[in-house]
């Protein structure tokens, strides 16, 4: 983890403040005053209280993360205590498999539309995709024989039926091709928004024939894990890719300080650079959003690997991604490295002002202050003594407080 010293500057620093007690006694008194403040003071100088401290973060970080079988870069680690905003994305470890609640067509029955969106998104692998031709496959309904089939990522599937182009996806998609909806269909489309359900249009030619509402379970163990973060303090944002009604209803359900919807991701980015600017350490799930925060968080269950997953896999896997970025077996296991982040940092911190009380009650006689009055120079073995004194101090004060 980040410590609040760097520990080369603690021991150049010792060694620098150690030459300027020798020189100085050298032009006062000769070889003997010099190498006698020399030593005394290098030793009472040396930030071993502090090292030992840094030694017993590092380790209660390594600790945390092989409690949580998590994995993280070095300046993953020295971010986690820092985050206090965290982008998160609408996938499968936050809502449970999406069932169709309502079939709303225009024009023709619900069991056409549903044949004309199920063959559009038959060779799809999204999960809406899956559920139209399943829900088809159960009711037998016969699906048509398209041509130039194309799947158009993060926005739906296009195909040309009998001479008409035929589209299944986004709706704000739909309208950027130029497809009309009827002003019945996009007051539908709102209310059913609304209430938390995802939708896709069904256009054939120029104008939407329909809409299929899909509803989704919230998982109960990601609102306990959002509801964890931001008594953290942390400002938790959901983002998808669904428009922006949707995406307050289901930022509503899950519990997360706001909702963003990504059909304009320029906005969102300029957002956090804005708030990247202000201070704030940003954490983000959402891939393409990766370059706009400070950390990149991957969960090993959400690509396709096992929560089981063995260390050694989680570390290459953490290594191949971005400089600082944090492996997990779960969103649950980042409260719980987010707050053990945070109390070795105090610890830390705490030992810190113990190092520096001990350095200023040892380096002041080591140096010659008492000499410059009379007394002796701090012996060699009392700024050793000291020194043991201090570093039990420290230890203990970060044992107590970790």
């Amino acid at each position: 983890m980040q410590h609040p010293v760097s520990m080369r500057f603690a021991f150049l620093f010792a060694i620098i403040l150690a030459v300027a007690a020798g020189l100085v006694w050298l032009v006062l008194e000769g070889a003997d005053s010099s190498l006698a403040a020399t030593g005394a003071t290098l030793i009472a100088a040396l930030p071993l209280p502090y090292a030992a401290s840094c030694w017993l973060a590092d380790a209660a970080a390594r600790r945390a993360l092989k409690k949580n079988k998590a994995s993280a870069s070095d300046d993953a680690l020295a971010l986690l205590k820092d985050i206090d905003t965290l982008l998160l994305p609408r996938r499968r470890f936050m809502i449970g498999e999406p069932h169709i609640k309502e079939l709303v067509p225009e024009g023709m029955s619900q069991s056409d539309l549903l044949a004309l969106a199920a063959s559009a998104e038959q060779d799809a692998t999204h999960p809406y995709a899956k559920v139209l031709c399943a829900v088809a496959s159960d009711r037998r309904l016969r699906l048509h024989r398209l041509s130039a089939a194309t799947l158009v990522p993060h926005a739906g599937a296009e195909a040309l039926l009998m001479g008409q182009t035929l589209r299944v996806g986004r709706l704000d998609w739909l309208e950027a091709e130029g497809v009309k909806t009827s002003a019945e269909l996009a007051t539908r489309a709102d209310q059913l928004a609304i209430h938390r359900l995802a939708l896709i249009g069904v256009a054939l030619g120029p104008r939407t024939r329909g809409l299929i509402a899909f509803e989704e379970d919230v998982s109960e163990t990601a609102k306990q894990t959002i509801a964890t973060l931001e008594r953290h303090g942390i400002t938790t944002i959901l983002c998808t890719h669904g428009g922006r009604r949707y995406a307050n209803a289901m930022g509503k359900a899950l519990g997360t300080t706001e909702a963003k919807s990504l059909a304009n991701t320029d906005s969102l980015t300029r957002e956090l650079q804005l708030r990247k600017a202000k201070g704030h350490v940003i954490a983000s799930l959402v891939p393409p959003l990766d370059t706009a925060a400070d950390l990149a968080v991957r969960l090993a269950e959400n690509n396709g690997g096992s929560s089981q997953s063995s260390a050694s896999d989680k570390k290459t896997e953490a290594a191949a991604a971005s400089p600082a970025c944090l492996v997990l077996p779960s969103l649950a296991a980042l409260p719980a490295l987010i707050a053990s982040a945070r109390k070795a940092s105090r610890a830390l911190r705490s030992s810190l002002r113990l190092a520096l009380a001990g350095l200023v009650v040892l380096v002041l006689p080591a140096f010659g202050l008492l000499h410059a009055i009379g007394g002796p120079f701090l012996p060699l073995e009392a700024a050793a003594i000291g020194q043991g004194v201090f570093l039990v101090l420290a230890t203990v004060s970060f044992l107590v407080r970790s």
